[in-house]
């Protein structure tokens, strides 16, 4: 999420020129690792850096993965449960901590007041020099992990805290920032926030990540943030808490809800809910997206449920799968699961 301002505001900077950085390669310098321990070495990045410096958006590779003015990479992962069992957050390279921030309450910030949120946009964070004027911050850390004190010594790959959901973030993520001399940087373009132009876009760039750390990165136009199973309607605030993802149900159940939900969803997008009984009975909900871009964060939630036909659901397995068109691409899967009903 943008921090606007607080105690690690920076300015918003205008126009700025195109940065080359493919002579520099240091110990504690790029190529840099991984800011976080991605769960099945597979990182969710579902914001990049908004490279427009317009009302519209763009990230490094042309795509609409990011939000307007968002001035960093986010990783996210799957909910909250996955947070209390714990990710680590790793230092990019060697550095010294210069800045930090703890306490922070670890709380979905659309159910609490924007002015509570006033100066800890950040949340607990933490903010680390390196050589050669390279700094990199870290934001939204989990409350009661920040493993590191303000001096501290730190080393590439060091473990320095765990990922949270404090200050201004509405799911569990690590809001990474990469600046050089001040001025904040896309790892990667490897350019400057705004400099990256239309030319630039390749969505295999990662002109600044270690090949360690590009192995575990691909480009996601859209990332579907979680999916699954409930009795229940589900809400927004319990998928994100890590609920709804039943694999197996009683037959006595009240109802059948089969859920997605996706960030990055882009106006005009065509989202497809189906759900098939045991049987092959069932259909599909077509969600169309009427979304411009705007300020914000692009989440949205779906889902498709059916009735119990009876006193009981017949025995077997269901079948829940999303798929996803964008204009013009050809649609394409991009979830799907079972749930078994005895």
């Amino acid at each position: 999420m943008p921090e606007r301002s607080g105690h690690y505001r920076t300015l918003m900077l205008g126009l700025f020129a195109t940065l080359s950085f493919s002579g520099l390669a240091h110990a504690d310098g790029p190529p840099f690792d991984l800011p976080v321990d991605c769960p099945d070495n597979t990182c969710d990045i579902v914001h990049y850096v908004d490279h427009d410096a317009g009302p519209n958006i763009r990230d490094y590779a042309c795509g609409t993965t990011t939000y307007d003015g968002h001035r960093g990479t986010d990783f996210a992962i799957p909910d909250e449960a996955t947070m209390i069992d714990g990710v680590s957050v790793r230092s990019i390279a060697d550095g010294t901590v210069v800045a930090l921030r703890e306490g922070v309450e670890d709380i979905d910030s659309g159910r609490i007041a924007q002015s509570g949120l006033e100066g800890v946009e950040c949340g607990n964070g933490i903010l680390i020099d390196h050589d050669d004027g390279w700094q990199s911050q870290y934001c939204h850390l989990r409350r009661g992990w920040v493993a590191v004190k303000k001096g501290d010594r730190v080393s590439r790959g060091q473990i320095i805290a765990r990922i949270g959901i404090s200050g201004q973030a509405t799911f569990p993520h690590l809001h990474f920032n990469l600046r050089k001399d001040g001025q904040l940087i896309d790892p990667f373009s490897g350019t400057a926030m705004g400099a990256s132009n239309q030319n630039d876009c390749n969505v295999e760039n990662a002109a600044l990540w270690s090949s360690g750390a590009r192995a575990q990165l691909s480009y996601n136009e859209i990332t579907l943030y979680g999916h699954g199973f409930s009795m229940a309607r589900p809400n927004a605030s319990d998928l994100k808490r890590g609920y709804g993802k039943d694999q197996e149900l009683p037959n006595t159940s009240p109802g059948l809800y089969f859920w997605a939900y996706l960030i990055g969803a882009n106006d005009g997008d065509v989202i497809r809910m189906s759900l098939q009984t045991p049987e092959g009975k069932g259909g599909h909900r077509d969600f169309t997206i009427d979304l411009p871009n705007d300020a914000g964060p692009r989440a949205k939630w779906f889902f498709i449920n059916m009735d119990r036909p009876g006193k009981i659901w017949p025995a077997g397995t269901y079948n829940g799968e999303i798929t996803f068109t964008r204009a013009g691409s050809a649609p394409r899967l991009i979830g799907q699961s079972d749930l078994t009903i005895r």
